[in-house]
């Protein structure tokens, strides 16, 4: 990958009356009718975007998604709170699904883009009709610049275009990782699905100096090394996969010793520490051990870059996350120069820990900062880029 310059909406001189629809990812929990976003959450994070090109005295309009709606109105993936919660940010009124008649600095929320199931096709017709709201089209959605949708790429053929704040520091934060990353290298990866990590895998495992492996995706290595996993979730279809990651950079890798389980993860909340040798038939693997965690530790002590992506257990059962709040501690607490955080599972944890501005960089990203990591282009930010 090389250095990557983009268009930046801060460059644009005059945006006084102008209409500038922003492409933000407000795809975000939503319990009891509001908003599950902290401080350095995908909304909080964007609101800065806007306040800026408010004070500007642009007229903005948001655009996002909420859910996978595929084409349907329906009442829970409204953005009516993603509106609430902006106003709770902006401390001003957000005009929501109305854009006729925004006066300068004003803001509108349009209702959630993927109500027309014309967003997820990137039709070009659905693109000009959005495209007819604005005089400038801004991305500042990293966390959706992976997909090909009307919102994200096809606009930008109609528009004059621009990277938003966020996703100018998100490719900044990044492309760090990738160009030159500052050594020693930890990669700690977790999460369920091994094939959303292999791309990473293979771009950082060359420069990494360790790569520390957890959750349901170290069960599929453990399987691949010939362990005996019970009735643990992992993906039969990517043994052969981590094999042959095994096979180049196992030298690097560093799996569980040890692994908590239960019987039924369902009732069971009180999981046993066991060697993996001795994982039984009916055994199911919630979280990595505590002499694993302590491997893992000290592997970390020292390091100058971290990047982690995805928890080490299932984080949906507070008693199956202690290595992962743990680890987030830890990684928190280094010395490291560049510590990035991302992913839709891991952010959350560290925002409930009250950690997160102890990180180096939060990315509002998880398949996109995968992808980006991985080297792959993002339709949404290659139109942005300066040739």
């Amino acid at each position: 990958m090389i250095s990557m310059r983009l268009r930046s909406i801060t460059s644009v001189k005059n945006l006084k009356g102008k209409r500038v629809l922003v492409r933000i990812d407000a795809n975000v929990p939503i319990e009891n009718g509001s908003v599950v976003d902290g401080l350095h959450g995908r909304i909080a994070q964007a609101s800065k975007g806007i306040v800026w090109l408010s004070k500007k005295g642009a007229r903005v309009i948001v655009v996002s998604h909420l859910g996978r709606p595929k084409g349907r109105r329906k009442a829970s993936e409204s953005l009516k709170p993603v509106a609430v919660r902006l106003e709770q940010l902006l401390k001003r009124k957000i005009f929501f699904g109305k854009t006729d008649g925004l006066k300068d600095g004003q803001i509108a929320l349009l209702e959630n883009i993927r109500f027309d199931s014309r967003e997820e096709k990137n039709d070009k017709k659905f693109a000009q009709e959005l495209a007819s709201l604005a005089d400038i089209y801004v991305n500042d959605a990293f966390g959706v610049s992976h997909r090909s949708h009307v919102s994200v790429e096809a606009i930008t053929v109609f528009l004059p275009s621009y990277a938003g704040p966020l996703l100018v520091e998100e490719v900044k934060q990044l492309s760090r990782l990738v160009m030159k990353p500052k050594k020693p290298m930890i990669v700690v990866l977790g999460g369920a699905k091994l094939e959303t990590k292999v791309g990473v895998l293979a771009c950082l495992a060359p420069k990494a100096d360790r790569l520390l492996i957890g959750g349901a995706i170290a069960t599929t290595f453990l399987v691949a090394q010939g362990k005996k996993v019970g009735k643990s979730f992992y993906e039969p279809e990517h043994v052969k996969t981590a094999k042959k990651i095994l096979k180049k950079f196992g030298k690097k890798i560093l799996l569980p010793v040890d692994v908590r389980v239960v019987k039924d993860i369902k009732r069971d909340r009180s999981p046993r520490n066991l060697d993996i040798k001795d994982v039984g038939a009916h055994d199911i693997i919630v979280d990595i051990g505590q002499r694993s965690m302590r491997q893992y530790v000290r592997e970390l002590e020292g390091a100058k870059t971290v990047v982690w992506n995805g928890p080490f257990g299932v984080c949906e059962v507070s008693q199956f996350c202690e290595s992962t709040q743990w680890l987030a501690r830890v990684i928190a607490n280094l010395k490291a120069s560049v510590k990035v955080v991302g992913g839709g599972d891991t952010v959350p944890i560290i925002e409930s820990l009250g950690i997160a501005d102890r990180f180096t960089h939060v990315s509002t990203g998880g398949g996109a900062m995968l992808d980006f990591l991985a080297g792959k282009k993002l339709p949404g930010i290659e139109p942005l880029v300066i040739r």
